[in-house]
């Protein structure tokens, strides 16, 4: 690949994730597989359901909304960030951490991993959307089968923090 890879405003693959709208702006087939560059629109409230880690350094840039990052230490101590726009966090592989929007309103950011190993998850999770301004409705709550149906799929791609861990010792 020696080609530069241009991706307009609104273009890109969308998927709708639960409530988020994640479009692929930079996929790891334009990266040389070493990035994966997304745009990700929350809504309040919103972000995964918990706390993980994985083999992927990211950063994060905050462009609308306010969120807050999680991350638990070896020693089993929370740590907690609030964002506001314009706000990059870096958080390296392998660290334990989460992103929610706290805000009151839909909040956006930008997120670069590498390696790309996210993709295939958002793919094999998202659904696939034409229009990132005019996402599905969020249906009901998922059911139990539903919620472990996507615990196994999400702990295929990354390490979920029991329940059970002490945190905060």
């Amino acid at each position: 690949m020696n080609m530069i890879h241009h991706v307009k405003a609104n273009e890109g693959e969308h998927f709708f994730m639960a409530g988020d709208v994640v479009t692929i702006k930079v996929p790891s087939s334009q990266s040389a597989e070493s990035m994966l560059v997304v745009d990700a629109s929350v809504p309040a409230g919103g972000g995964p359901p918990v706390i993980h880690r994985n083999p992927a350094s990211k950063v994060f840039y905050f462009l609308e909304g306010i969120f807050q990052i999680t991350t638990v230490d070896s020693d089993s101590q929370v740590r907690t960030v609030r964002t506001a726009t314009g706000d990059m966090v870096c958080i390296p592989a392998m660290t334990w951490h989460n992103i929610k929007n706290v805000g009151e309103t839909t909040g956006r950011y930008f997120g670069i991993h590498s390696p790309p190993q996210m993709e295939p998850f958002i793919r094999e999770i998202g659904q696939l959307i034409d229009d990132p301004l005019n996402p599905p409705p969020v249906t009901e709550h998922p059911s139990p089968e539903q919620q472990q149906l996507l615990m196994t799929l999400i702990e295929q791609y990354m390490e979920v923090l029991p329940a059970d861990h002490s945190v905060g010792k």
